[in-house]
């Protein structure tokens, strides 16, 4: 859309803002060419962010163009920056002016709404450090308290909001980071160090955007909040946090005979009502920021909930993917809604990834994550919202290295056996030559269309190994097909599931239908 707009010549910051929000949210929440799915951090380590490899680099490369062809800096605001040491390292909090609206760049690590949370909270709650340190565990938990004491900061710091920390600590926070995150195998947790002279590159920072003295709020921020508003809302039973001040209400009432169907329907009109805030509050600071608790309250519920499904090992392995039930505890009601439940998909499946890495299946497997089927109960409607993930990122995970050096061996194999050949056929003449045999040509030639041949169907089948070596290697980072095996399981079975979705990965399916429906699905091809 941006693309449109800048042919048209009406681009703008606020489309340029809007673009950065799709894209970050695209990179937050799973959402790549090959349907919902893990991202595979490892093989995408170049590109910081991993989403959809080489290409989502270059997107993120032409959109820090954007920012800085829209928004010129000042040489006044630049040297005032450059002399309190925040020009390069430091994370903005704050605007330049009271008028200052302009997008920045920014070297944001890979924590939850750090400007608005303590860096402890924020660093705990993030999908990426709690899959790679364990978080969920006591171990886990002290390998953090290690982390920050290394980097020197001591817990009461951490543990009061960002803004108020010792400026010093924050200005030194990225090259803290830079310093310990590889000890902990945390390489992609903050951009790596320009390469470029002045910094012009600035490969994997992020987008930060201020409006005055009213909010301050990078892209990442504001995908995590509107997301929360969109597929949670601020009406739903297990948030503590109402932006009405009200207090939450269930949003279904069993009490009627035809309570399935009035669920449904207000199901309906409280998606609109999410759609329509979620809307609105795009390019309303004031709003993102009354929802900033929503989104905490949210995350809190995903890691609380996570860590009780891991540490009472209620993740069990079927044939084709791990499954699990949300059926109990204070946060049922809230992962109700697909949304949430993505989300927490997404949580655990980045810490099975690790738990699997560490144990060495990961290779056995040829890479990748296993695909995870989670349910939700719903008592009021009788029914369990069901999410499939796939494992990993799939074909455009391939970075244009990969396809180069891959072309550049085809290229070698083939002239190596142009050469042979040859070789071969001037071997031959020179036998000729020497015995006079004229009536060997005939001979000769077919044996020489013979040997073209096979030497073309030697290279052809090693074109086809390779090929299939590499698929087997990435089977795990194929296209989610969860969405064409619940449908197949519909046609096969007489389970009752409702597809009604914008991803064709989340199902409603009746309580008494679950168990023969899993069943089912265990049987088919959920990565391909």
């Amino acid at each position: 859309m941006y693309s449109l707009a800048s042919e048209l010549g009406r681009e703008d910051n606020d489309l340029l803002w809007l673009s950065i929000i799709g894209v970050s949210s695209t990179e937050l929440y799973g959402r790549t060419s090959t349907g919902v799915s893990l991202t595979d951090h490892d093989r995408a380590a170049h590109v910081f962010a991993g989403w959809t490899g080489s290409r989502g680099s270059r997107i993120r490369q032409i959109l820090r163009d954007e920012v800085r062809r829209l928004n010129p800096p000042e040489l006044t605001e630049t040297g005032r920056e450059v002399s309190r040491g925040m020009a390069t390292d430091a994370i903005p909090t704050y605007a330049r002016s009271p008028t200052d609206t302009s997008i920045r760049l920014s070297p944001e690590p890979r924590f939850l709404l750090l400007r608005h949370w303590s860096l402890y909270d924020s660093m705990l709650h993030s999908p990426y450090l709690s899959a790679k340190l364990h978080i969920w565990s006591e171990p886990g938990r002290k390998r953090l308290a290690k982390l920050l004491a290394k980097m020197g900061v001591s817990l009461v710091q951490c543990k009061q909001s960002y803004t108020h920390m010792d400026m010093d600590l924050k200005k030194d926070l990225r090259q803290k980071l830079l310093t310990v995150a590889p000890m902990y195998g945390l390489e992609g947790l903050v951009p790596p160090p320009s390469t470029s002279h002045g910094g012009h590159d600035k490969e994997g920072w992020g987008f930060v955007r201020c409006w005055g003295w009213k909010a301050c709020l990078s892209a990442a921020d504001v995908a995590v909040i509107i997301g929360a508003v969109l597929e949670v809302g601020t009406h739903v039973a297990g948030l503590p946090h109402m932006m009405n001040g009200q207090l939450p209400t269930p949003r279904h009432s069993p009490s009627s005979s035809n309570a399935s169907e009035a669920g449904v329907s207000t199901a309906a009109e409280d998606a609109l009502e999410r759609f329509y805030t979620a809307y609105d509050a795009l390019l309303s600071p004031t709003s993102l920021t009354q929802s900033i608790p929503l989104a905490q309250s949210l995350h809190r519920a995903i890691l609380r909930t996570g860590t009780s499904l891991l540490q009472k090992r209620q993740i069990r392995h079927l044939r084709a993917f791990r499954m699990a039930l949300v059926k109990e505890g204070p946060d049922v009601p809230l992962f109700t809604n697909p949304g949430a439940l993505m989300k927490l998909a997404l949580w655990l499946g980045e810490a099975i990834k690790e738990m699997e890495k560490d144990d060495g299946k990961r290779k056995k497997r040829g890479g990748g994550a296993t695909p995870l089927v989670l349910g939700c109960v719903d008592e009021a409607r009788g029914v369990y919202v069901v999410v499939g993930l796939g494992g990993g990122g799939g074909a455009s995970n391939k970075t244009d290295a990969e396809k180069q050096e891959k072309e550049k061996k085809r290229k070698d194999r083939e002239e190596s056996k142009a050469k042979e050949r040859a070789a071969k056929k001037e071997a031959r003449q020179k036998a000729r030559a020497a015995r006079g045999k004229d009536e060997e040509d005939a001979d000769d030639a077919e044996t020489e269309n013979e040997s073209e041949a096979s030497s073309d169907s030697e290279a052809s089948s090693e074109d086809e190994a390779e090929d299939d070596a590499a698929t087997s290697r990435k089977r795990s980072f194929g296209r989610n097909r969860f969405g064409n095996a619940f449908q197949e399981v519909v046609e096969e079975t007489s389970a009752r599931v409702r597809l009604d979705s914008f991803e064709h990965c989340v199902v409603e399916v009746k309580k008494e239908d679950l168990s023969g429906f899993l069943e089912s699905l265990s049987m088919k091809a959920v990565v391909g």
